[in-house]
């Protein structure tokens, strides 16, 4: 009897290959998936104050880095920081480039700490700042972290993003 086709072992060779290609892509794409662009801050500062709903906020220095996120100017690479006026208000952005993913990761627990600490001061009593803060972006890219809360904050997150 003759045998016609592929035989096991090429089919199984076929399917190996397969796997390793399909692993291969994907372990690429989960590598470069946190990857951002090295802005410097003065470039991600002129772009983003280009927007009025942000710059509609107080521009925020160093002593408030410290007070809202318990973080050193002078430990990161530079910082963006707007907030609302009132202390009833909860409009803010504020991006951090850390020095590297160690410092980064250790930002993006900070930025959460403070939505957190955000959401206990305005629980019970503040109807229309908690449903912003319930949608507040919080997150991180490469070395860069971010916090946005505010109506626009997905915009402003698209906008960070489209630049790193």
């Amino acid at each position: 009897m003759k045998k016609t086709g592929r035989s096991n072992t090429d089919i199984h060779t076929f399917i190996k290959a397969g796997l390793v290609i399909l692993l291969v892509v994907y372990l690429t794409l989960l590598y470069t998936a946190d990857n951002a662009k090295n802005i410097p801050i003065e470039q991600i500062t002129a772009s983003m104050e280009s927007d009025e709903t942000i710059t509609s906020l107080n521009k925020e220095g160093r002593t408030d880095l410290k007070h809202y996120y318990q973080v050193d100017e002078r430990d990161i690479d530079g910082y963006f920081f707007y907030k609302a006026a009132s202390p009833m208000a909860v409009e803010e952005i504020c991006i951090m480039k850390a020095k590297n993913s160690g410092q980064a990761a250790t930002l993006l627990e900070s930025a959460q700490s403070h939505l957190s600490s955000q959401k206990n001061v305005f629980e019970g009593y503040g109807t229309d700042q908690m449903a912003l803060l319930n949608n507040a972006l919080v997150g991180k890219k490469g070395n860069y972290v971010y916090y946005m809360c505010g109506a626009d904050a997905a915009s402003w997150r698209s906008a960070f993003l489209a630049l790193i």
